[in-house]
C-alpha cells in the first residue's frame, strides 16, 4: 500500500491536488486495496462489519484516494466511499482540516 499512499497523498482528498497516473506499482498496489474490499464489504452492506466503526471511515480514505483522483473503481466500492464520506462526523472533519489551510 505504500506505493498508493505515495501515489495518491492525502493531498487528493483534502487540496484537491492531482498527480500523474499510477506507475505499474501503485496500480498493483490499488487492484490489491481493491480485491480485500471486495472480499470484506457484503454485497448490500453499507459499513464493513454491520455497525459503523473507524475502520469504515478509514477504509473509506483509502479508496477515495482513488475515486477522488478519478482513478477506476467497482461501483460497489465508489457507493461505500461516497456513503462513509457522507457522515456528519467526517464533513466535521473534512471542514475542521480546510479551515488548518
Amino acid at each position: 500500500m505504500l506505493a498508493l499512499r505515495t501515489e495518491r497523498p492525502t493531498e487528493v482528498l483534502f487540496a484537491a491536488e492531482r498527480f500523474a497516473p499510477l506507475t505499474p506499482a501503485g496500480e498493483q498496489a490499488a487492484s490489491k486495496l481493491i480485491a480485500a474490499v471486495q472480499r470484506l464489504l457484503p454485497d448490500g452492506q453499507q459499513n464493513l462489519f454491520g455497525e459503523w466503526s473507524i475502520a469504515d471511515t478509514d477504509l473509506a480514505v483509502m479508496i477515495n484516494r482513488l475515486a477522488l483522483h478519478g482513478d477506476p473503481l467497482p461501483v460497489k466500492l465508489q457507493h461505500y466511499a461516497e456513503f462513509q464520506w457522507q457522515r456528519a462526523s467526517v464533513q466535521l472533519w473534512l471542514a475542521e482540516s480546510g479551515k488548518a489551510r
